[in-house]
């Protein structure tokens, strides 16, 4: 098969990612795997080069670099016969992690040429921006562009975050399930009510910190958001940060960060094929981390999408499923 490696000169790491290239050259040969390898630069992005690739016939594609990366070539990949390979060399390495590809580059090379395939889901905004790790909306839309500018050395800028969320409120939110509530909430959740009318409504509102709409386990600063979240189950894991003081949201998000898992049960958590936000007021809205205006969104699951080199799913340990946080048994959905 002819395959092709992508690589980030610059992802993750102060010193040049070529310098690897080398010695995964000779992990992949011992798969008899000779990739033609191609970098990134500012004349040409991941998938400008996936594009190219693609069209001179490449059935394998190889990427070395993070979460960035790897997403711009994969969304070139998706729903097309070609395979996609994950060399993990970024700072947090989310989609690699969500699939179970360690980041120890030689074990990452084992895995690719093994040569076994898995068919992942991937997300989709409004149906035309698809994303792999989750979308969100309310607090962390409104931080994540301060994030990014931290991450690139604007330190100054931890004031202005702290600041944000102190002065941050709860904000009014509508979700709409493509399915019942009932039938969204987590096996093994469908409890019995006094009152269950309510159950098989579509539509419930919350007032709420954040919304995080989850494809795979783990987002942003590597936190293990949704660790129940499955990529191969047609599915979204929707959770709602509704009743947390700032002192509790943080101490949350540190104990879950770096794929610790740590859960509140104050997190409310519904599976869901397509769920649509709406609010009276303007939320800001990320997709993986880049912000993607206000609500509405609509976000739905698209089973299948994405052909990925992987351990064979036996092989991954799944993380335990998060605790879940219902209403009372009198309370009903439509206002909280």
């Amino acid at each position: 098969m002819r395959t092709v490696l992508i690589i980030n000169p610059v992802s993750g790491s102060d010193e040049p990612n070529s310098e690897q290239v080398p010695a995964i050259e000779g992990w992949l040969a011992k798969g008899s795997i000779v990739p033609e390898v191609l970098y990134t630069s500012l004349e040409k992005s991941g998938a400008e080069l996936a594009r190219e690739a693609i069209a001179k016939g490449a059935e394998v594609i190889l990427v070395g670099g993070g979460d960035g990366t790897v997403g711009e070539v994969a969304r070139e990949l998706i729903q097309k016969p070609v395979t996609l390979g994950i060399l993990p060399i970024g700072t947090f390495n989310n989609i690699a992690r969500s699939v179970a590809i360690p980041t120890d580059l030689e074990q990452a090379c084992a895995i690719v040429t093994a040569g076994h395939v898995r068919e992942i889901d991937v997300g989709v905004a409004n149906d035309e921006h698809f994303f792999f790790e989750a979308a969100g909306a309310g607090l962390d839309a409104t931080l994540f562009p301060i994030g990014e500018e931290i991450k690139g050395g604007r330190w100054s800028r931890v004031f202005q975050a702290a600041k944000l969320t102190l002065q941050y409120k709860v904000q009014p939110v509508a979700l709409t399930f493509d399915c019942s509530i009932e039938e969204a909430l987590p096996p093994g959740k469908r409890r019995r009510f006094r009152r269950r009318r309510w159950l098989s409504e579509r539509t419930i509102h919350r007032s709420a910190l954040l919304i995080v709409v989850a494809n795979g386990p783990y987002y942003g600063g590597g936190f293990a958001v949704s660790p129940g979240a499955r990529l191969a189950d047609g599915r979204l894991t929707v959770s709602i940060y509704r009743n947390f003081s700032k002192l509790e949201l943080a101490r949350h998000f540190w104990s879950i960060a770096y794929g610790k898992r740590r859960y509140s049960p104050k997190i409310e958590t519904y599976l869901v094929k397509e769920v649509s936000l709406t609010s009276p007021v303007d939320l800001p809205v990320h997709v993986d981390g880049q912000p993607f205006g206000n609500l509405p969104i609509t976000l739905r699951a698209v089973p299948a999408a994405l052909r990925v080199l992987a351990p064979p799913r036996a092989a991954a340990k799944p993380d335990p499923d998060p605790p879940v946080s219902l209403p009372a048994p009198s309370e009903a959905p439509s206002r909280t």
